[in-house]
């Protein structure tokens, strides 16, 4: 361009290139298709920081964190696996990791728990189903991951049973982690409750309790999760072939936010509860510590909260924990903010990972810092050892 020479900007009108025979694109995306060539071609104009892909069939907004949304722009769709991108390969390691020692902690935990020593009060059934839904959760985010990983490398033929089997695994993804959260908060409930009452504390009546509630909460979040697969449907870009993605339905907008409001009831409530009980135990700790030694001045409350803390450690570390781990997901869903650049979708990317990070340390977050589980874990380990001495 010459030095007198000047760019002018004009509003250019999509509407005249718009697609006229079909709407490839979703979630009110606008589709443009080039008429000036003899190929199919078209693309679609996504709306600004809620949806975004090729067809703008992915969201982190609306329905919250999800595995396509986060690498689907980053799988190479027909591709073998050794042709994939880094990223790809990478979260693959840290998925193959996270379940092989998920799966060993989990049935150490498992095995743990099973022993009637372990289950003498309702935590320990809290516990022992906990174990059994992490191990679980594992189970199904690898097959998600395998399911999109397979839709994107070959084009399957029976599309009726690939989106069954989209919908059980969603389905699954969001049951499981729910029921896993729930129980964990009960777990704190209660250890707050044997702290207060003490010695009243009535053991019979946590464990009728444990029973109860474990049923109730499987009955009931199930129910709120049935919805699920009705949220799902399973789309082709014809551009690629017959490749398909496992979308929510754009079309299902009062089920969307039914869906959102559940997943942020789910993460929030289940966030305030556990701080809130772990607050109280520890207050209550102390200040009962406090009001033995009251008749010593040189004990100040900061003082007694501290050496108390140390003490209960056991109780209070696993809150402790799980509140960490959940909050870069919980900040990452109050947040509203456009993946407009690549660090950002890794910094949800690891946010997403991170909050299933307890479903593969039950062993350390529950068993390992309690001295009567882990003394438990030690006796069933001694067992197995002296067992297979013998064979």
């Amino acid at each position: 361009m010459r030095d007198d020479e000047t760019a002018n900007c004009i509003v250019h009108d999509h509407t005249r290139e718009s697609c006229q025979t079909t709407n490839y694109c979703l979630n009110g995306g606008l589709c443009i298709e080039n008429r000036r060539k003899t190929t199919f071609e078209f693309a679609c104009l996504c709306p600004s920081c809620h949806y975004y892909g090729s067809l703008c069939q992915f969201s982190i907004g609306q329905q919250g964190l999800s595995l396509d949304a986060l690498v689907g722009l980053e799988m190479y769709t027909g591709e073998t696996l050794s042709k994939q991108s880094i990223l790809i390969k990478v979260i693959m390691i840290i998925l193959i990791s996270m379940i092989t020692l998920g799966f060993i902690g989990n049935i150490l935990s498992i095995i743990t728990f099973a022993q009637k020593n372990s289950r003498e009060t309702g935590c320990g059934y809290y516990l022992f189903a906990i174990s059994i839904y992490n191990q679980l959760t594992l189970i199904v985010l690898g097959l998600r991951f395998v399911y999109l990983l397979v839709t994107q490398m070959i084009v399957w033929k029976n599309k009726g049973r690939s989106l069954i089997l989209c919908q059980c695994l969603e389905f699954g993804l969001t049951l499981l982690p729910n029921l896993s959260n729930w129980l964990s908060v009960c777990v704190s409930v209660e250890r707050t409750f044997t702290v207060i009452y003490g010695v009243l504390f009535n053991k019979q009546l946590s464990v009728r309790t444990a029973k109860g509630l474990c049923i109730v909460l499987l009955i009931v979040l199930t129910a709120l999760t049935v919805h699920e697969p009705l949220t799902r449907q399973l789309i082709e870009d014809p551009r690629l072939g017959r490749f398909t993605w496992c979308v929510t339905k754009s079309s299902s907008t009062k089920l969307q936010t039914y869906n959102s409001i559940l997943s942020f009831v789910h993460l929030l409530g289940s966030f305030l509860i556990n701080l809130l009980s772990t607050g109280i135990l520890i207050m209550i700790i102390a200040r009962q510590k406090l009001t033995v030694r009251k008749e010593t001045i040189h004990h100040s409350f900061t003082t007694t909260l501290r050496q108390q803390t140390a003490y209960y450690k056991h109780l209070i570390i696993s809150p402790t924990i799980l509140l960490i781990l959940a909050l870069p997901r919980l900040i990452i869903s109050l947040v509203s903010v456009c993946i407009d650049t690549s660090w950002r979708n890794y910094v949800f990317l690891a946010g997403y990972f991170i909050s299933f990070i307890p479903f593969a340390a039950t062993l350390f977050i529950f068993i390992i810092p309690a001295p009567i589980y882990r003394d438990e874990l030690k006796r069933c380990l001694s067992r197995i050892r002296s067992l297979s001495f013998y064979k």
